[in-house]
């Protein structure tokens, strides 16, 4: 517990110091300056019993949005407090409609989670694939409020399975439950965990992007474009950018649409500096013209990715030349393209599912993107192929909201 506390402190420190420098950080104090403030304001305004769902950050809302939904349209006896600790997360979602209640959640520490449970009271409380704070947990315990990791997945190299993991294990035996998505995960956590407490329920995202992939949208800009095959990358950062700098040189006669993980003004123009005739959305879909050219489009909004990919020939995930790692292959998928990403893909089973499947290609430079992409444009039948590979890979791996709903119902966690 030493050690754990004096990372807690640490942490804090570390922030408070780089919060001048770093605009996320910054984010994250100003919003842990005030958090009380606004936990003891909406807790004036509960009505009804609390559910408390905690995502660490966007991509884990993204993952629990299925089960908040169903928790509410099946249990509308009681209301949804959501917390986030990443700024990305709150910033996005803290006016959500499809919860009552959205807060940063306050950091870790004794007095801070008894102060939370006295404050919000919740009869159930839900932590989204990751995320583990030991005193939140401990209190719920402490008061018999069952507390489920659900989505859950790991692997080998974490802290849990390190001789110096011994807290992180004291965690997972704080849990109620933990609803995992894979057999493996099953059979890494079965020797610190009660095996009977274990379920397989599978991966939310896959009922989050099936759902999506049933509605159309369309973009009337992209009426404005020729009619090449349009190229699109999602969650871009800069060597990705690099390298479909390269590729839009090589193919003139596609129209590449990049969408950048990061969309403030400085990131975009680093982008369109890499490429050339690039313009950005905004001024493209200013034109009261068709073009007869292919076009590179740096598109400088958010909101519009999710729903772009079912215009594309064949997508490209970003995050794979990177630390990072690579983003949602699923949601292109789950229109039927073909999916393309970089080699740092380790940590993601559905990418190497979806490789399996025969939807998925990851590549390592321009000749290998090149090499597969000629292939798919050059034989229809292999094109067709490789679309209802992704679309059957996502149809074949839904149900996991389902699962987890049901263990909850017979487990007699919540009641109508």
């Amino acid at each position: 517990m030493v050690l754990y506390n004096l990372f807690l402190l640490l942490y804090q420190l570390l922030a408070k110091c780089t919060a001048p420098f770093n605009g996320k950080v910054k984010q994250w104090v100003l919003g842990q300056n005030e958090v009380w403030n606004e936990i003891r304001g909406l807790a004036e305004k509960i009505q009804k019993p609390i559910i408390w769902v905690h995502c660490a950050s966007y991509g884990e809302f993204e993952q629990g949005l299925p089960i908040i939904e169903n928790i509410k349209a099946q249990y509308p006896a009681y209301q949804v407090w959501l917390t986030f600790f990443s700024p990305s997360g709150y910033l996005h979602r803290k006016n959500d409609p499809s919860v009552d209640f959205v807060t940063y959640l306050p950091m870790d520490g004794a007095n801070n989670a008894k102060h939370f449970f006295d404050l919000v009271q919740p009869k159930l409380v839900i932590f989204i694939k990751y995320e583990f704070w030991f005193y939140y947990l401990s209190e719920a315990k402490k008061r018999n409020i069952p507390t489920l990791l659900v989505a859950a997945i790991f692997r080998p190299n974490q802290i849990f399975f390190k001789w110096y993991g011994d807290i992180y294990k004291k965690m997972l035996s704080l849990f109620y439950a933990i609803l995992v998505q894979d057999e493996n995960s099953k059979k890494l956590i079965s020797p610190i965990f009660s095996e009977q407490k274990i379920v397989i329920t599978g991966d939310t995202r896959f009922d989050r992007v099936l759902r999506n992939s049933k509605s159309s949208t369309n973009f009337d800009w992209l009426q404005k474009l020729n009619n090449g095959k349009i190229i699109i990358a999602g969650s871009t950062w800069e060597k990705d950018h690099i390298l479909l700098s390269n590729l839009a040189e090589k193919y003139t006669h596609l129209n590449w649409i990049i969408v950048p993980h990061h969309v403030d003004s400085t990131s975009i123009k680093k982008c369109l500096a890499l490429f050339n005739n690039a313009t950005t959305l905004t001024s493209f879909a200013a034109s009261h013209q068709k073009f007869n050219n292919a076009k590179v489009i740096i598109v400088d909004q958010i909101g519009l990715l999710r729903n772009l990919y079912q215009h594309a020939f064949v997508t490209y995930i970003g995050g794979g030349f990177g630390a990072e790692g690579i983003h949602n292959v699923l949601e292109p998928a789950a229109f039927g393209k073909p999916v393309f990403w970089g080699p740092n893909d380790e940590k993601y089973i559905e990418a190497r599912g979806l490789v399996n499947a025969g939807g998925g290609f990851k590549i390592h430079d321009v000749n290998s993107f090149s090499k597969t992409l000629e292939l798919l444009s050059g034989q229809a039948e292999k094109y067709t192929k490789a679309c209802e590979s992704s679309t059957n890979f996502i149809s074949q791996n839904a149900g996991a909201t389902q699962k987890t709903m049901e263990f909850i119902y017979e487990n007699r966690l919540l009641t109508n």
